[in-house]
Parts: C-alpha cells; sequence; structure tokens
C-alpha cells in the first residue's frame, strides 16, 4: 500500500500547486467559468460547508489475508474554518466480502468479515473545487470463523485512519477516492475443541460520490 500512499500525496501536491499555477500563466485572479457552480464569494472553504450524504464501493487488503470487496453508504457535515480549512463529522457503513479459507485437522474452516462501521472526524484543505483531506477516528467490525460444525462471532472496536481527495462535479455533487486502514487487534476463536486466531485489520482502497444538501 506504499504506492497508494505515495499517489495520494502527489494528487494532494498537484492539487495544491495548480491554483499557483493558473495565477502565475494568467495573472491574478486566474480566469473562470461558471459551469454550474455557485460561489459564495466568501473563500473556496466556504463551498463545502453543509452536510452531505452519498455512496462508496472499494476493496480491503486484510491483516490476515480477509480480502475482498466492500461497499455502503456514508454521511456527515462540514463547516468552514478561516478561508481554506475544512473541519467536520462523517459516520458509513459497509457491507464487507472479506473472506479467507483454511484448513484445521482436516476440516475447512472460513473467516471472514461480513460488515464493518466507522464515525470519523476530517479536516482538508479546500483549493475551489478540490479538497485533499485526513481522517481519524473509531471504527467497528464482525470477526467471524466457522468451522468444525460451530460459528464463532465477535464485535470488535479498533480505529481507523485515512487519507482521500475529493472534488466537486457540481455545486450539489462531489467524488472522492480514499485510502483507509483499520485496527483492531486478533482474536482467539473456539471452534469446537480447537482455537482458531484471525485478525480482521485491514486497508481499503475506495471511491465514492456523494449529494450535497
Amino acid at each position: 500500500m506504499s504506492r497508494a500512499l505515495k499517489a495520494l500525496a502527489l494528487v494532494a501536491t498537484v492539487a495544491a500547486i495548480t491554483p499557483a499555477a493558473a495565477a502565475d500563466m494568467y495573472g491574478s485572479p486566474a480566469p473562470s467559468a461558471s459551469y454550474g457552480y455557485q460561489d459564495s464569494g466568501a473563500g473556496p472553504a466556504s463551498q463545502w460547508t453543509g452536510a452531505y450524504a452519498g455512496g462508496q464501493l472499494g476493496y480491503a487488503w486484510g491483516k490476515d489475508g480477509l480480502h475482498g470487496p466492500q461497499g455502503g453508504i456514508y454521511g456527515g457535515v462540514n463547516t468552514a474554518i478561516g478561508s481554506n480549512i475544512v473541519v467536520g463529522a462523517e459516520a458509513e457503513v459497509n457491507i464487507a466480502g472479506q473472506t479467507r479459507h483454511t484448513v484445521s485437522a482436516g476440516e475447512l474452516i472460513k473467516k471472514s468479515s461480513d460488515w464493518n462501521a466507522a464515525v470519523r472526524a476530517r479536516a482538508g484543505v479546500a483549493f475551489d473545487k478540490v479538497m485533499p483531506y485526513a481522517t481519524v477516528g473509531i471504527a467497528f467490525a464482525d470477526d467471524t470463523v466457522k468451522g468444525f460444525g460451530a460459528t464463532d462471532t465477535t464485535t470488535k472496536v479498533g480505529y481507523v485512519v485515512g487519507l482521500g481527495v475529493e472534488g466537486r462535479v457540481t455545486d450539489k455533487i462531489s467524488v472522492k477516492g480514499e485510502l483507509m486502514h483499520t485496527g483492531f487487534g486478533g482474536t482467539s476463536h473456539i471452534n469446537a475443541w480447537t482455537v482458531q486466531d484471525n485478525n480482521v485489520s485491514s486497508t481499503v482502497l475506495r471511491t465514492g460520490a456523494a449529494y450535497k444538501f
């Protein structure tokens, strides 16, 4: 995932340089077109202020080999601090298809995580219609092992951290790309007479789209 982190850092850097480059090329201020956007005149951060909701889809790479797709819904609220800083809170719920099969004592064991959720704080720097951001919060996920005719499930509570870039397509619609990491720690499951270890910590690369109310 180091390549993905570098890619996100590069996107954020390009977003930061673009406004200055445009100003150098055309003089200050740079020419602009409305393209259906509204400009409050109070700075880029004000364009992101308000509540929003949307959907997302991505793929997770699990620490214990639990790989698979996941998708869900999210929503939150942003507020501006000054002309460029945006802070807010966001919540999400996802359905996951993260699974791994192993063999223990001749028996097929299925390890899985079928859902996850999170409540996060978010902070970004607005450059007109592009906003790179960082996020951190509390994460939840199911941790399940099936085998030997038994199923053992527990709900894990851990942390989530991430980086992302969001862009406004119109005044009301935005799209995003995110790299998220969740940490939960391992769990020892009792299945029949065996102990099966599992860890649903994962790194997720995903995209999403939201509507601003």
